[in-house]
């Protein structure tokens, strides 16, 4: 891993990077394009501000460069009797991938949540690059498969 990462809060002078990084992420996972709007990565920006301990976003920089984000929330897990921090887009720029940088951001992650009880994530089964290192780095399935439906 580069000696040089750090991970950081988002700062809003970051919003332009961190929203073409989000786009990336999308066109990489093969979704339409007009999956991820700018309207929508606004609105995320919007609410970091209304729930900042809730929902945050991380960005990793290596000599004052943004190479990937992290966007986070925490909800409430009877099952795991706490909090839990799901990471819901977790994208490393493509000439930085396989550099450690995702594997030294869980383990900080893992030991700065103190509010949390686990760590979250998911993964298309067909990105089995990514799989195999969430899965090195602890993770574990559940028996239950995510359902869910747009509100109108």
């Amino acid at each position: 891993m580069p000696e040089e990462i750090i991970f950081r809060p988002m700062q809003e002078g970051d919003q332009g990077t961190v929203a073409d990084m989000m786009k990336a992420l999308y066109q990489a996972l093969n979704t339409p394009e007009d999956y991820m709007t700018d309207e929508k990565i606004a609105r995320t920006f919007q609410q970091l501000l209304v729930q900042p301990e809730d929902l945050k976003i991380d960005v990793f920089e290596i000599n004052q460069k943004i190479v990937g984000y992290a966007l986070l929330f925490k909800f409430w897990y009877n099952e795991f009797g706490g909090m839990v921090w799901n990471i819901d887009e977790l994208y490393v720029h493509p000439d930085f991938q396989s550099k450690g940088i995702v594997s030294a951001y869980v383990t900080q992650l893992s030991k700065n949540t103190a509010s949390g009880v686990a760590l979250s994530l998911e993964v298309l089964p067909r990105n089995k690059r990514a799989y195999a290192l969430y899965k090195r780095l602890g993770f574990t399935e559940k028996e239950t498969v995510t359902l869910y439906r747009l509100l109108e």
